[in-house]
């Protein structure tokens, strides 16, 4: 029988049956709604029957995400999760935040899910202030918040890099700021990603881009939105590129209450990008203001010295008299006369003394010299011999005269 036994068919389930037993299996570990902590990726907007679609992610910082879950917020749970976020004008469910949310877990269709019924708003603002903190405490350590405060704005900043969403709201206003003032902006745009997953990676090559683009200042600007909406702009990697930059940033984030972290490390921030491109505008316009006054007092100055001057002169003029001057005038021919007499005497003088020097060095011609006999002795290496014992017997000498060189030993005396 225990043989028998041995050779008994595996049981099989069908598929109905393994979906039933796991169903059931779901449903006794999870008998109630649970807590559930994680980052949302994939967010779709309510479809047509008022449903909303994403998944919740653990990552891993080197491999990304490692377990994800479905999630379903369906219509009537939708709405109650949207009326209960009233209270927190700051909380909007985006791509990239991490949020405890409540549900109950179900198996269906093959796949594990969360029917989500709530979520709570204060786990992620609480979240995103801790990492804002966090971020602030790492840029001074590193010594990063007053890096870009300490580059100089320059007084003209002409050359503008601006980096935002091509085409957004913000773009507008900025844009739009900068060519109304009527200066001669030269606006070089970085379109960039300024929400949602990896805007802040999206930013920081925005930023790269520009460091090659000749700038005098970069803008970086994004429209108004709630704390979530920013999240991006808390970024660690974004502060530190915007620390980093070698022109001044200025930021017009649209926030009214906080501030971003990109602000802290900016040359400085503004509330919204009009303003920040009005800052702009404003500098150029006090220091042509500035250098147009600075023209008019020095035109004024001297205006005003030169008819001083002429007044002084005039004043001279009138107390001195006919007589004074003519006077004068003959004092000055006499002087004249004098100057140019003993300019020609020494020019004479130096003109005799040319002569002489000329004839002195006309007589100590060589080629005179040897025309009357002369002659000079050189032994075969070139020294000039002088003396009998400049040339001991043996040595070759090199006599040269008028019309060419002759060349003779020195014999031994017998």
């Amino acid at each position: 029988m225990a043989q028998a036994a041995l050779f008994e068919p595996e049981q099989t389930l069908g598929v109905g049956e393994l979906v039933a037993r796991v169903t059931r299996a779901v449903a006794a570990a999870f008998p109630a709604e649970v807590w559930v902590r994680g980052e949302v990726h994939g967010l779709k907007q309510p479809n047509a029957s008022g449903h909303v679609y994403f998944e919740l992610c653990e990552r891993n910082n080197r491999r990304g995400p490692t377990s994800t879950l479905n999630v379903a917020l369906f219509r009537l749970e939708h709405q109650r999760v949207l009326k209960a976020l009233r209270e927190y004008p700051d909380f909007r469910l985006a791509d990239g935040l991490e949020v405890r949310v409540r549900g109950r877990i179900q198996f269906a269709y093959g796949r594990v899910s969360l029917v989500m019924s709530a979520i709570d708003p204060v786990h992620t603002l609480g979240r995103l202030a801790a990492d804002r903190q966090r971020v602030l405490r790492a840029l001074a350590d590193d010594g990063l918040l007053d890096a870009n405060r300490a580059v100089a704005l320059p007084l003209l900043p002409l050359r503008i890099g601006l980096v935002t969403s091509h085409g957004s709201a913000a773009f507008e206003d900025a844009v739009q700021e900068l060519t109304a003032s009527g200066i001669g902006f030269q606006v070089r745009v970085a379109d960039a990603r300024v929400q949602g997953a990896g805007a802040d990676l999206s930013m920081v090559r925005a930023l790269t881009a520009l460091r090659t683009q000749d700038c005098d200042v970069v803008l970086l600007v994004r429209g108004g939105g709630s704390r979530t909406d920013l999240v991006a702009f808390d970024s660690e990697r974004l502060a530190r590129a915007i620390a980093t930059m070698p022109v001044p940033v200025l930021t017009g984030v649209g926030h009214e209450i906080d501030s971003c972290v990109v602000d802290e490390v900016a040359h400085a921030s503004y509330k919204t990008p009009t303003a920040c491109a009005a800052a702009v505008v404003e500098r150029v316009r006090t220091t042509t203001a500035r250098t147009e006054a600075a023209w008019a007092r020095a035109a004024h100055v001297a205006t005003d010295r030169l008819r001083r001057a002429d007044q002084r002169l005039d004043a001279v003029a009138a107390r001195v008299s006919p007589t004074v001057v003519r006077s004068a005038e003959r004092a000055l021919d006499e002087h004249a006369r004098h100057v140019r007499r003993a300019a020609l005497v020494a020019l004479d003088r130096q003109h005799a003394r040319t002569d002489l020097l000329a004839a002195r060095t006309t007589a100590a011609d060589p080629a005179r010299l040897f025309a009357r006999g002369w002659s000079i002795t050189h032994t075969a290496d070139g020294r000039l011999v002088r003396f009998p014992a400049d040339a001991p017997p043996g040595t070759e000498l090199v006599t040269t005269l008028e019309s060419g060189l002759v060349r003779s030993e020195v014999l031994p005396d017998d």
